[in-house]
């Protein structure tokens, strides 16, 4: 059959495909609906899997860096595998069907892992196996989803087709948003039971069974792009003639030709050499975007921080960290559909129209300025001044770094509960509570309930103090510390460190002005208060045997409190910040949200856009992963720039600031570059 025949028989087929009024294909709604119940059941694996790590297996916020690392530096390798096999042999609605079989291997990994008895060895081998399943079906739906959406419009329908794009990218950030909601209730309600995590999995495994099924018997409504032969292959080759030939004509008497590719010229004809051209121009295209992505992630990271130092009473209640990160997801929702129904439609109705690269240089243009605003109310906040408890009231935060998770319930004289909530192993507790005092000096009980115990202890609060209410112990004993902290800043260029001993060993801590004795646990608080700067480690000797206390990095102004958890077979700690909080409040972070969210939604669906239409026959599904693989690959780059940071936040979001105008030039010139590219290949305006 020529191509010619091919050609009609797919516009034929399309036109002739199930609608809803006409312009949207049913089996578009359908991959809309697949789309947000897998971002629900992603969002909820992903986070599971590390709090597995966290809480299950005592791996502690360091170990989450590792383990976010991994799992983004195997979707980054995974992805491009996977992209290359669905272009040359699987086609897009296999490899989607092969993604949730992976997905769904993922689940029976970490199910298998909570029904087998306890093993530890085991147990990391399993979750670990999850999360690469997890990490292939991520690093390849994706571009199949895309590239799939984009196949079931024919080509006069680009306006429906945009708009399938953008509601792909919004069932994302919905599912999200979801998940944000649904996991942290769920957890709250039942992690202290043992099958909290079973019930979890067992219905993120009904999603992605239910995803599957639905789309294996929903296939005759698709239209489905048989595979082609490998175009990367053909690149290659082409890439490995014209290196060859250009070397084996190396000598001066030779004539030169335009460009190193035409030395392919011999076996490659001139409209695949072009293909090759374009191919490198939109790699030059991408190559910006992973620095850029980092940066963006540094500053998403910088509105946490952020959040967690401004004024987060309302209405006599503290907004928790969760809280914090679904109020920005459910912002971005709500800005995205403003976009979509509003703002979209009126420029449209203006005849205001932009080409997909200037939609992307405006989204970029926009982020900076987020960026700018952060910058800006980063140095107010700096200025304001800390609330500190009122006449009556305390405030406090619950540490908890005992080997259980525990349902804390406050009560004042026995009957009325201040609060109840759950206190996470290991859980940087940031959050504090507003407690009301009836006198200058009050009572409360407090109870700590898991599946098998139920404790009580009394503890003493003062007004105008700042507390942190420590749960400590194990499995034989379990107890309550509590602490004043501090509410002073310490000097510019140091940190204020707290080291808690609650081992039942003497710890003796070596300094070089003098030696310190940490006695061992025996009821009450056993610290010592120094003041150090940067990154440092301490020397220290427990039972004769020496050892060294791993502060990791210290910012420079900030509160730690540091405990020694554990000493065999090596000395292990945690270390957690104490937050100041200023009298700024929380509302003034919208400006730069909102922003944030325009500029995003411009960039991510404009080039959602652009690799679709602009990447070479028979490799849309390689582009697209390689475009999404850029937003994987920023946080291996994030990770470095963490490490190395030890500046002020301000000094930090500043130089954020700089470095993200840097790269927003760049961008502009590599596609001004690209766009001349595309009319010296093609003769034909860009758009």
């Amino acid at each position: 059959m020529e191509a010619s025949d091919i050609e009609a028989q797919k516009v034929d087929q399309l036109l002739n495909m199930k609608k809803i009024g006409d312009k949207y294909p049913v089996s578009v709604i359908i991959l809309l609906t697949l789309k947000w119940l897998d971002s629900i059941s992603f969002s909820g694996m992903y986070g599971l899997l590390v709090l597995y790590f966290i809480s299950q297996f005592l791996y502690f916020s360091d170990h989450e860096n590792y383990l976010q690392h991994m799992f983004r530096g195997s979707v980054v390798i995974l992805a491009f595998i996977g992209a290359t096999i669905t272009d040359s042999w699987l086609g897009n609605f296999n490899a989607f069907i092969g993604c949730n079989l992976f997905l769904l291997l993922g689940h029976v990994f970490a199910m298998t892992e909570e029904i087998l008895p306890e093993n530890i060895a085991r147990s990391r081998f399993l979750v670990t196996s999850g999360l690469l399943s997890v990490a292939f079906a991520a690093g390849i739906k994706m571009p199949c989803t895309l590239c799939l959406a984009g196949d079931q419009f024919p080509v006069h329908q680009v306006k429906e087709k945009n708009k399938a794009f953008s509601f792909l990218y919004m069932s994302t950030v919905f599912g999200n948003f979801f998940a944000d909601i649904s996991l942290p209730s769920f957890m709250e309600k039942s992690c202290f039971y043992k099958d909290c995590y079973l019930i979890y999995l067992s219905a993120s495994a009904g999603i992605v069974t239910f995803n599957l099924v639905t789309f294996i018997f929903s296939k005759k409504l698709f239209f489905i792009e048989v595979p082609q032969e490998s175009n990367l292959l053909k690149i290659f080759k082409c890439i490995w003639s014209a290196i060859k030939n250009q070397l084996r004509h190396c000598s001066w008497k030779t004539p030169r030709r335009n460009h190193w590719l035409d030395w392919a010229s011999e076996k490659f004809s001139e409209n695949h050499i072009s293909e090759v051209k374009l191919f490198f121009g939109m790699l030059l295209f991408l190559s910006p975007f992973p620095l850029f992505w980092a940066l963006v992630e540094k500053q998403e990271i910088e509105w946490i921080l952020q959040a967690k130092k401004m004024n987060r009473f309302v209405a006599g209640r503290s907004v928790k960290n969760e809280d914090v990160q679904m109020i920005f997801s459910a912002i971005l929702l709500i800005n995205l559909i403003l976009m979509e129904l509003v703002f979209i439609p009126l420029a449209e109705w203006l005849g205001i129209n932009f080409s997909l690269i200037k939609k992307t240089m405006i989204g970029m243009i926009l982020i900076y300025f987020s960026s700018l605003i952060s910058f800006l109310l980063e140095l107010q906040i700096e200025k304001s001044p800390n609330i500190l408890p009122g006449s009556r009231e305390s405030f406090l935060r619950i540490i908890n770094v005992a080997d259980i998770s525990f349902n804390v319930t406050f009560l004042k004289n026995n009957s009325s509960m201040s609060y109840s909530r759950v206190s996470r192993v290991f859980q940087n507790a940031d959050d504090y509570h507003r407690i009301y005092l009836d006198s200058d000096q009050q009572y409360f009980q407090i109870k700590l309930h898991t599946n098998t115990l139920v404790k009580e202890e009394e503890i003493l609060l003062e007004k105008r103090t700042t507390y942190a209410m420590i749960l400590h112990g194990n499995r034989k004993f379990y107890s309550i510390i509590l602490i004043k902290e501090t509410t002073t800043k310490p000097e510019t260029g140091v940190a204020y460190v707290r080291i808690i001993n609650i081992l039942n060993k003497d710890v003796y801590i070596i300094l070089p002005v003098d030696t310190y004795n940490l006695p061992k646990y025996n009821g009450t608080s056993s610290e010592l208060s120094i003041k150090i700067s940067r990154n440092v480690n301490l020397l220290c000797m427990i039972e004769k045997k020496e050892n060294v206390i791993k502060l990791g990095l210290l910012e420079f102004g900030a509160s730690y409190l540091v405990f020694l958890t554990e000493d065999t077979p090596t000395l292990k700690t945690w270390k957690t910040r104490q937050n100041e909080i200023k009298s700024l409040c929380i509302g003034w972070q919208l400006p730069q949200i909102l922003i944030m969210g325009i500029g995003k939604y411009l960039l991510i669906v404009s080039c959602m856009e652009f690799f679709y239409y602009k990447a070479p026959e028979g490799m849309k599904v390689t582009m697209q992963a390689l475009w999404t693989s850029t937003l994987f690959s920023s946080s291996l780059i994030l990770y470095f720039v963490n490490y190395i940071s030890f500046l002020p936040e301000w000094i930090e979001d500043f130089l954020l600031s700089n470095i993200l105008l840097a790269v927003v030039i760049s961008f502009f010139v590599i596609s001004y570059y690209y766009q001349e590219t595309v009319l010296k290949l093609w003769r034909v305006p860009f758009s």
